[in-house]
């Protein structure tokens, strides 16, 4: 999406000040690390509660992603509705452009291929990639304020952020369903996405998405014996999706540690254990993510019936 709307001397500019953020930030952290104890938390960590979250992620992640994405393709128009595994397919292809290039390449991928494949007005799929930022940012929120709920020190951000989500879902339900004058198939495919009521099932999908990273982290921190209150979890997650926002480097490398690593040593874990749960957090999400996605681009697959 950035690819079609970021001029080129910008789009440069902001992959050069992502990866120069990230190495500031690796060598600020790495000054710190005492990396005979990184290797040990490594080799310590029960990878058997690895491979628990790697399976949760490759399986109910990847259905809770695509179906959210799925609910908001439905008010479109198209040649040829796709189904739930042409998206699966899309999704790790696009994840793996992702991977590799910077700037969120990626998502220009889900645009060419349902509009070349199926037919889908190449605006309207920009429409609902913006309206799924949306969505992802509301569900994000209004999981951090159940974190909030949860036992651990009290973290005013997890208040915020799940305050402002609640009074977004309030105003998107009370706003009008329709709106005569709108113009333009882009703004369209937004009303479209509202009036149909689509947004509320995606919400729910984005919840059970976002519900299974917070348990990837609990899970990684169980792996490699870190203990830290439950609320903690939701602060991790807090931090990881706020550094996520600034420039992005191929596969988010060293940007979503930093981001986990000033959480966990806020709540008073050493710098070494919290660069060793960095590590196999993304891990977690980058390998698997990147195997299916060569394969998905790799392996002629016919295109499916849809569901």
């Amino acid at each position: 999406m950035s690819e079609a709307v970021v001029p080129a001397r910008p789009r440069w500019l902001l992959q050069a000040a992502g990866w120069l953020l990230a190495a500031a930030v690796a060598f600020v952290v790495l000054r710190r690390i005492d990396f005979a104890t990184l290797g040990s938390a490594l080799a310590a960590a029960d990878w058997r509660w690895v491979a628990l979250a790697v399976a949760c992620n490759v399986i109910v992640n990847t259905v809770a992603r695509v179906r959210r994405w799925q609910a908001l393709l439905e008010p479109l128009p198209n040649r040829q509705r796709a189904s739930f595994f042409d998206l699966t397919r899309i999704s790790w292809a696009s994840g793996v452009v992702s991977n590799i290039l910077p700037v969120r390449a990626g998502e220009a991928v889900r645009v060419l291929e349902l509009k070349r494949r199926r037919g889908y007005p190449a605006s309207a799929l920009i429409a609902t990639q913006l309206a799924e930022k949306g969505i992802e940012a509301i569900s994000l929120g209004l999981l951090f304020g159940l974190c909030a709920l949860l036992p651990g020190a009290q973290s005013l951000p997890l208040v915020i952020a799940g305050a402002l989500a609640a009074a977004a879902v309030v105003v998107l339900w009370v706003l009008p369903r329709s709106a005569p004058g709108v113009a333009g198939r882009f703004l369209h495919a937004l009303r479209a996405v509202h009036a149909e009521r689509s947004w509320v099932r995606s919400l729910l999908w984005s919840l059970l998405s976002d519900a299974v990273d917070l348990a990837l982290v609990g899970l990684c921190l169980h792996a490699l014996g870190i203990a830290v209150p439950p609320r903690v979890w939701g602060m991790v997650l807090l931090s990881i999706n706020l550094t996520l926002l600034l420039p992005s480097t191929p596969g988010n490398v060293g940007i979503l540690e930093a981001g986990a690593v000033v959480a966990l040593t806020a709540a008073g874990v050493a710098p070494e254990p919290a660069l060793a749960f960095a590590l196999v957090y993304h891990a977690v999400h980058l390998v698997p993510g990147t195997v299916l996605g060569v394969l998905a681009i790799a392996v002629p697959w016919e295109w499916s019936a849809p569901a």
